[in-house]
């Protein structure tokens, strides 16, 4: 289960994450290339043996044209793995209007696990719901929107993975976000507990093993990024993205060796 969303400040935008899993802790795998940076998404996400995780797609990322994108999911069901969505999104899109595109293609293709998407880039903001291969894409003039494991212009319905927290948690992001104007104020979103442990920083059935955040700053991608429970733990790296021009061998490994995941190798 995850908290997600995106808002747009005066100087810029963002897209933020609180990813929830089936076990206290984890560590992220990566895929970075001068055009495009994920992270990889989890097909197991439930699952307690690390052993066992099958890896697909991405559960969030950026690409050098300044989009952003997450995920969350909403059903289990039979299909591919959403992750991919985003990381199609992601790797065909120069903005948010063509990675909608792009996701509506591939689900014209193949049916898809159901979930949320959240797109954002410097003009547009929108969010994917992703039903099989039924799709709602919404776009949302107010620069601002959260979102968790349920579908809200489709509906929820009682066959959602979570039918008890995503709820909440989203009506807490949300009222959060409407007075939200700045970064500081979504570290505040992402630790907070409104619901107690099942709050957007779970401490609940799943646990949130990852906290991030995605920021547009002087035409350069940053990433803050915190891992375990961000309420224990309100130190972030904040790491600069090597994407488009800001890509070299050295910043690759400089963000390889500062990323909080013993599963990201250091080049040799």
């Amino acid at each position: 289960m995850c908290t997600t969303g995106a808002l747009r400040t005066e100087t810029g935008y963002l897209l933020f994450k609180n990813k929830d899993f089936g076990r206290a802790r984890f560590e992220d795998r990566l895929v970075i290339e001068e055009d495009v940076f994920g992270i990889a998404g989890v097909e197991t996400w439930a699952g307690t043996d690390p052993d066992l995780d099958r890896f697909s797609g991405f559960s969030l990322g950026a690409n050098r044209h300044g989009l952003l994108c997450c995920d969350s999911n909403v059903r289990t069901v039979p299909g591919l793995n959403y992750d991919r969505l985003t990381e199609i999104a992601l790797r065909e899109g120069i903005d948010v209007r063509s990675g909608v595109a792009a996701v509506e293609r591939a689900m014209s293709r193949e049916p898809y696990v159901w979930a949320n998407l959240v797109l954002i880039d410097r003009a547009d903001l929108a969010t994917v719901e992703v039903r099989g291969q039924q799709i709602k894409a919404t776009f949302h003039p107010t620069n601002r929107v959260a979102r968790s494991n349920h579908h809200v212009e489709l509906g929820a319905t009682r066959q959602d993975d979570d039918t008890v927290t995503s709820g909440p948690r989203l009506r807490a992001a949300t009222r959060r976000l409407r007075h939200a104007r700045q970064l500081s104020d979504i570290f505040e979103l992402q630790e907070s507990h409104d619901q107690g442990d099942s709050g957007i920083c779970n401490h609940s059935s799943y646990d949130t093993v990852y906290s991030y955040v995605f920021e547009i700053r002087g035409g350069s991608i940053h990433l803050y990024v915190t891992q375990g429970k961000p309420c224990r733990n309100p130190e972030r790296k904040d790491l600069r993205l090597p994407l488009g021009a800001d890509w070299s061998p050295e910043a690759v490994e400089e963000l390889r060796r500062s990323y909080p995941s013993s599963r990201v190798p250091v080049a040799v």
